[in-house]
């Protein structure tokens, strides 16, 4: 996470691209996880108690609103790539700078609001855990009411990870049309020359569209499924654990859920945001600032962008120089049903959106 900020803020090209700050965004905050959260508590295992006193409320709001912030960073990326791949004509005139710091902005600011207001008013505690008070200074545990515990996971994951289904389940149907449509055009594109100097058989190109259309469904599901396995445990437990009868441990009874298994599942969600930089920022251009970064840039030299590439990607939209430019075609319009030809222009040019340049990066290389 350290390597993403530190790269943003010393490579130009990367901080010129406005879909990495909200990659900057989500480091920030697994940063603020890894720094502010894990290490109070993995001191607390390692005692055996919480030696910190007081501290315990403020590192309540801490975990909340880190953690918050951070699934909420990842729906904002699900849907700005969404965005990139839905409306790649008008995505870089809407999606501005200023626009991007007002969706980061509006997501830190939630998570500020669902952590220390109420926890610093006590909203969160059940009646039990005010009652007890007194008798848990070594302990900090929030065992949060009902109404709080539903309400913020609500906020914090269920709403989030609807969203990211949604928008990553639409950009493998765009991806997959996208995937099919170049591949039956293929020919054309690399025989500009003769409409018959390229007869793939039928049952070839479907075996390359499958293949193709299997990575990117490869990569999205490794996205998402990284996220959910890591949080969805822990929010089941979260919205579980205030319905317990507590009346069962002081009974000598098994408890509805075990305090080492919630203690699990709580470092499973955690976890996500050491993996989110290796699933989110190892895209090509990441790869080669951090080479530059650590010294090896001669091992680690790769092209930063390669075009309709479906190796082990996601589909990105670059309106760069070397991602996005128009197909000139110096032949017969019938090379290309969708070729027009320009006025006063002897040249055929392609106006398709269609013919929009796609890029699949590794890991999390951002649409951008």
């Amino acid at each position: 996470n350290a390597l993403v900020c530190t790269a943003v803020v010393r490579f130009r090209h990367l901080r010129s691209k406005v879909a990495y700050v909200f990659v900057v965004s989500l480091a920030v905050s697994d940063l603020l996880v890894a720094s502010l959260v894990m290490p109070w508590k993995a001191a607390a295992e390692i005692v055996g108690f919480w030696p910190f006193g007081s501290f315990c409320e403020v590192w309540i709001a801490f975990d909340i609103m880190c953690s918050t912030a951070s699934i909420l960073n990842l729906c904002i990326i699900s849907v700005d790539r969404y965005w990139a791949i839905a409306i790649p004509l008008s995505y870089e005139q809407k999606m501005t700078r200023r626009v991007a710091f007002v969706m980061i902005g509006v997501a830190w600011t939630l998570s500020v609001l669902i952590s220390f207001i109420p926890v610093q008013l006590s909203w969160h505690k059940s009646l039990r855990h005010k009652e007890d008070l007194g008798e848990m200074a070594e302990k900090c545990d929030a065992s949060l009411n009902r109404t709080y515990a539903i309400t913020s996971s609500l906020i914090s994951f269920y709403i989030p990870v609807s969203i990211m289904i949604v928008t990553y389940t639409r950009i493998f149907l765009i991806a997959q049309r996208q995937i099919r449509r170049i591949s039956m055009q293929e020919c054309t594109i690399k025989h500009l020359q003769s409409c018959q100097s390229c007869n793939k058989a039928p049952e070839e190109k479907l075996k390359s569209s499958f293949k193709r259309e299997t990575k990117v469904l490869k990569t999205l599901s490794m996205i998402m499924g990284v996220f959910v396995c890591c949080w969805l445990p822990f929010f089941i437990l979260n919205c579980m654990v205030p319905f317990c009868d507590p009346g069962l441990h002081n009974a000598g009874q098994i408890p509805c859920v075990n305090k080492t298994t919630f203690d699990v599942f709580v470092w499973c969600g955690w976890a996500n945001s050491t993996l989110n930089p290796v699933v989110y920022a190892f895209n090509a251009e990441f790869r080669k600032a951090f080479s530059s970064l650590l010294g090896c840039g001669k091992l680690c030299s790769q092209n930063t962008v390669q075009t309709v590439d479906f190796s082990n990607e996601l589909v990105s939209y670059h309106r760069d120089s070397t991602n996005l430019r128009d197909v000139h075609l110096f032949a017969h319009p019938c090379l290309h049903p969708h070729a027009v030809r320009e006025e006063n222009d002897k040249d055929i040019w392609m106006k398709s959106p269609m013919r929009l340049n796609v890029t699949l990066y590794m890991g999390k290389g951002l649409l951008c």
